[in-house]
């Protein structure tokens, strides 16, 4: 039993980590529900439910199959599988994109000779997920947060994250115009892909989506989309991410005990209170904590949600816990080539520092 409870505890160190600076902060402080920001819990919930159904019908996988009938060199695949998991992720978020399109292209590589190519492609197509995740506010956590938070007008934020991630999207491209042009044989399988589901799960979506735009009141759309779920696949409530959920409550009542301090505000804040030093800022921190934690740390401390915004998604780059999409990755080539893991991570930092470098230093310049 303890040692289960260790290995439970040891699996999600940002929960484990978020759990006892919560507990730390609430024993020193307070613990108060209205430090918990609830919308985007319940908007993070039903987008959860809503993804997990678009994942049982084989959307994706449906998609992905498409693509490699068509792929007749690896760069064609690569590059083809790499703007599946860019777009993919601007509206089924970038751990989903990962979740499904990463192992089935480390199945369909796996007997290909150009071992370097390939692992490249698992990095490419691991930042095309963050990179693409960037653009809407329900693309990944911290967009939903910070959409929610400084309540951005919708034309506002995508006038701030579509140069980063078309700029993130030009080089991506650059770079798998770099990879050799090797001739490919893959034999594809066939898979499920049913139709009325996915019809049911994108009519949900849409209604997540009009209630974080505040076009439907959040309750009635998390209601909704619970009670249609319930009755069309009860599982699925399984297959929700309930750890991060919780890591997000956590946070919120850390923040709201730090905000409590005058001494911890007058320290941090002249630090986010210029455009450029926030970016750098959220940037770094992210490189440490994660994107979505620094998102949540940073914003009472700033009015630059600009600046924040692009920062924390250009935090997704670099290391492999700036991003929890990064570490699921990391995961996955770990327990699928555990021989490989060493040079995974090697063109991971080398191609994730490269592009938060160069889109890093073109974003500064624009800010």
């Amino acid at each position: 039993m303890k040692t289960r409870l260790i290995g439970f505890f040891k699996s999600d160190l940002l929960f484990t980590l978020s759990l006892i600076l919560a507990l730390v902060t609430c024993l020193t402080g307070r613990f108060s529900w209205s430090f918990i920001d609830y919308k985007v819990i319940f908007s993070l919930f039903g987008l959860m439910l809503v993804i997990n159904g678009l994942e049982h019908a084989g959307l994706l996988h449906t998609l992905g199959q498409t693509i490699l009938q068509k792929s007749q060199y690896l760069r064609t695949l690569i590059r083809s599988i790499v703007l599946l998991s860019f777009f993919s992720s601007m509206l089924l978020t970038n751990d989903v994109a990962i979740l499904t399109l990463l192992p089935m292209y480390i199945m369909l590589t796996r007997g290909i000779q150009e071992r370097s190519s390939v692992l490249l492609g698992a990095v490419y197509l691991t930042a095309a997920a963050n990179m693409g995740s960037s653009l809407f506010p329900f693309g990944n956590p911290q967009n939903l947060f910070l959409f929610s938070y400084y309540a951005i007008p919708l034309p506002r934020f995508l006038a701030t994250t579509a140069t980063f991630v078309g700029l993130s999207l030009l080089a991506l491209l650059l770079l798998i115009q770099l990879l050799p042009k090797k001739p490919l044989t893959i034999r594809v399988e066939p898979v499920i892909f049913k139709k009325k589901e996915t019809t049911v799960y994108s009519g949900l979506l849409l209604v997540m989506i009009l209630g974080i735009f505040g076009l439907l009141p959040m309750p009635a759309a998390v209601g909704l989309t619970a009670a249609v779920i319930f009755f069309q696949n009860k599982q699925l409530f399984v297959k929700v991410d309930y750890l991060l959920l919780l890591t997000f409550v956590f946070f919120f009542l850390i923040v709201g005990n730090i905000q409590a301090q005058t001494v911890i505000i007058d320290t941090i804040q002249p630090y986010f209170q210029e455009s450029h030093q926030a970016l750098i800022g959220s940037i770094l921190l992210s490189q440490v904590i994660s994107n979505v934690p620094a998102a949540i740390l940073i914003a009472p401390f700033t009015t630059l949600e600009k600046a924040l915004l692009l920062g924390v998604n250009l935090g997704g780059l670099g290391t492999l816990i700036a991003s929890l999409a990064n570490l699921i990755a990391y995961k996955l080539i770990k327990q699928a080539l555990p021989q490989e893991t060493k040079q995974y991570q090697k063109r991971f930092y080398l191609v994730n520092t490269a592009l938060l470098i160069t889109v890093a230093a073109v974003v500064y310049i624009l800010l």
